[in-house]
């Protein structure tokens, strides 16, 4: 029997909510964990995908999938389970310009993210930091979504606002879409501010929030930066590389990676 490809998005429609950084970061955590995983870089900013180059499929970028033309499966490289659609800032911004309807849309993007996907056992979403179409045609394609978002009073009403749309797409589009919840970003234990904001969240909102959160650090700007993720950054001296994970990259990879590691337990279970 061949395996169920799991489609995961990550979204929000405020910037900065740490969607592009978690993501890449997922989607290697995955791949060293030995899936074959397929990073979709869906908003137009293109921060996820900008440093992944190496990792680009070829002949392929995200505004394709929008295309009615018929795709061809991308094919891993031998010996790295990772591979990259790249974003294209004009192509996907003439795509949320479509007149082509909703309905279509979905149909056209559902099919030919099963084609480009077929050999791969993860497929990891970036999406805008918008309510576009782009954006939900995503969510409507996907098995699973997570919702990034950083502890302030604004963040926290906007993410609000994505359960609420989230909601909407589960009753009239997608009733098979797992919401994995609020997933607390760069959380600062030593603000006061914080930590009353998250105690607000869980009180309010306690069964839409994820089982983990992620500190704030510095590291995984650092790390997006170099395209990698943020428990391979190296330290540096006098310019170059020492070869040793920078002590606090080293501990966010570890925070980091016990939310991948709930989140892939969580995947497995809902959809087998």
């Amino acid at each position: 029997m061949k395996f169920k490809t799991k489609f995961k998005s990550w979204a929000n429609q405020k910037g900065g909510s740490g969607k592009s950084i978690l993501s890449y970061n997922e989607a290697f955590y995955l791949a060293e964990s030995g899936y074959r995983t397929l990073y979709i870089d869906a908003d137009e900013q293109g921060n996820g995908s900008k440093p992944l180059a190496a990792y680009a499929a070829p002949g392929l970028v995200a505004s394709d999938l929008f295309k009615t033309a018929t795709l061809r499966p991308v094919v891993p490289v031998d010996g790295q389970n990772l591979s990259v659609v790249m974003a294209d800032k004009s192509g996907l911004i003439a795509a949320e310009r479509s007149a082509m309807d909703d309905a279509k849309m979905v149909e056209v993007v559902k099919a030919n993210l099963m084609a480009i996907a077929e050999n791969f056992d993860f497929v990891i979403i970036d999406t805008a930091g918008a309510n576009s179409r782009i954006a939900n045609t995503m969510l409507v394609c996907s098995d699973f979504v997570a919702i990034p978002c950083r502890i302030d009073s604004y963040s926290i009403d906007v993410a609000k606002d994505v359960l609420t749309r989230i909601a909407f797409i589960q009753q009239g589009w997608n009733k098979s879409l797992v919401n994995m919840g609020i997933v607390p970003n760069e959380f600062d234990a030593t603000q006061p501010a914080q930590i009353e904001w998250l105690k607000q969240l869980m009180t309010h909102f306690r069964q839409y929030v994820f089982g983990g959160y992620v500190t704030k650090r510095g590291a995984y700007k650092e790390a997006a930066a170099e395209g990698v993720p943020v428990w391979r950054l190296e330290s540096e001296q006098e310019g170059e590389s020492t070869g040793r994970v920078k002590t606090a990259a080293r501990t966010a990879g570890k925070e980091v990676k016990a939310v991948f590691s709930l989140m892939l337990e969580q995947m497995e279970k809902a959809n087998g």
